[in-house]
Order: structure tokens, then sequence, then C-alpha cells
């Protein structure tokens, strides 16, 4: 079969244009994002936003779905140009929604999910987007995070033993034990399974510590132990718990009443302080505090009870 140069030459001109007005179809609708808040408390209003450049050509309509089911039409040629319809979970409030901004009012747990925004050009091109986020509606805890277990007095080479609890929430909260203001990490730390309640579906997440003192007393009287509660960027609480060094109260102690020896005066009180202060495991098994040594007095040479 024959075919003449001219008309090779105009099939591969149409295909030209052809391929060019694909490539224009493609870019008149561009770009195309939501912004939906990652997570929101329930009770709270929620703005969803969806952007778009119609690059000159003309809005046909945007629509808006959670999941696969539409609850919001935007067509500006039509009347009325706004449509709702009832998704459980939430309401939209009209007055403040339209073509690009998108308000959902009193957000509950049923309105957790993905949410898609539609895009739609108008003729001749009637290019359509969808793009789509992820929301989650979070019950913050009505209660600051607990620390139990962690006691007033400790020595160097005592073990800190406790736990920090979020009651109630979901989800979980996550915890973070922080040694004044820096976070603690590695075996210092255990974390226990969050415990959720089947009548409410609201969880409580648990964090221990186990943490040995060192150096950390050494020219300083107070250590601060926190607890930082954080649920995504809707809800953070932290509570602090303030621990002393013995030692200076063995110093005040040291002022003996009149016709007691003071060294013997000192000795009693330090022994009955260390009596006091052992620990017990969760096995039932008793913690003596190390390093006892560094807590011994003697007497100076003014006669004055000092620390070794």
């Amino acid at each position: 079969m024959y075919f003449s140069f001219g008309w090779i030459m105009d099939v591969r001109i149409s295909l030209l244009l052809i391929v060019i007005v694909m490539i224009d179809r493609v870019i008149t609708l561009k770009d195309v994002r939501v912004s939906v808040p990652v997570a929101i408390k329930r009770g709270d209003n929620a703005n969803l936003i969806c952007h778009y450049d119609m690059e000159g050509d003309e809005l046909y309509s945007v629509k808006w779905y959670k999941g696969k089911r539409e609850f919001f039409r935007y067509t500006p040629k039509e009347i009325p140009a706004l449509k709702s319809f009832v998704v459980t979970g939430f309401a939209v409030e009209r007055p403040l929604s339209n073509g690009s901004h998108l308000t959902l009012v009193g957000v509950e747990s049923a309105a957790t999910g993905k949410y898609s925004c539609e895009v739609s050009a108008d003729l001749p091109s009637f290019d359509t987007m969808i793009v789509s986020s992820e929301m989650e509606v979070v019950d913050v805890p009505v209660t600051k995070p607990l620390i139990t277990g962690i006691k007033q007095f400790y020595r160097i080479g005592d073990v800190v033993e406790g736990n920090c609890t979020s009651y109630n929430s979901k989800p979980a909260a996550n915890l973070t034990w922080l040694l004044d203001d820096k976070k603690i990490n590695g075996s210092q730390i255990m974390q226990f399974p969050a415990y959720k309640d089947v009548r409410s579906g609201l969880d409580t997440s648990t964090l221990g510590l186990v943490f040995q003192l060192s150096h950390h007393f050494l020219g300083r009287s107070k250590l601060k132990f926190s607890c930082v509660a954080k649920i995504h960027d809707v809800y953070e609480q932290r509570v602090d718990r303030w621990i002393e060094d013995e030692r200076p109260k063995l110093l005040a102690a040291s002022a003996s009443p009149v016709g007691l020896n003071p060294v013997n005066y000192v000795h009693s009180i330090y022994d009955q302080s260390s009596a006091s202060s052992s620990y017990h495991h969760h096995d039932g098994s008793d913690f003596d505090n190390q390093n006892s040594d560094a807590y011994m007095t003697h007497i100076q040479g003014n006669g004055r009870p000092g620390l070794l």
C-alpha cells in the first residue's frame, strides 16, 4: 500500500495536536489539595478547606465525601448552590461553608474517618480531581495524669519506682517521663499495655519508671520528675513530682538535744532513716539502699557533724 508523504505528515500533525490538547486538559485543573484537621476534640467544630486552581476554566462543582458517602455539594450555576446531606457524627454549618471552605459543627466520635474533596471543571474539559485526608475525633481525659509510687525523700543509690497513668481517653494518651525537663529513655521506662473500658470504649495508659539515682543529687538537694500526657496536638497535660535528698534532713538533725553525744545522736538518726527507707519490689522482696557509706557522718575539727 502506498501513502503519500503529505498524507503521512498530516497524520503526524493531527496526532501532535491531540497530544497537545490532552496535555492541556491534564493541566487545566491543578493543585487540588485539602486541609483537614488530623485530630479534633469531640464536640468542637472542624474547618475543612479544599484548595484548587482552575487555570482559567470555570468551576462546575465541589463535592465532599465522608468515606464513600457524599455529604456536601457546591454547584455555583445551580439554585440553591449549596446542598448538604445528613451524615452521622456531625452537621454542616451552611452559612460558613462555600466552594472552598466547609465547617462541621459538634463533631462526634462517628466523624472519625477519611474526608475527600472532588473538584470538577465545567465544559469543555469536565476535568475532575479528588484528594483525601484522615481526621480523628479525640475524647480527651477529664483529669490530669496521676503519678503514684514516688516518695519525697531519697538518697544516692536508691531506686525511684513509680507509675504515671492517664485515664479514660480515645485514643490512649502518649506518656513521657522527664527528669528536670529532659526525656528519660531506655531500660528506666516500663511500657504497659493500654486498658480499654468495654462499656465506655475509652482507654487508660500507664508508663512505669525504674530510675536509679547515682550522681543526680550531687551539688543539689532536689530533683524534679515529670510526666507528660499528650494526644496529637489537641491535648497535653503535665504533672511534676519533686524528690529531696535525705542528707540535708540528717544535717538538720545534728543539733542534738542537751546531754546527748552528737556523734551517737546523728548516727542514730541515720540508722533509723536507713531502716525506714528500704524498698519492696513487686515480688515482695526488699531492696537495700546501696552506697550508704556516702551518708556516714564524722566529727570535724570544730566538733560539728558533717558529711563524708
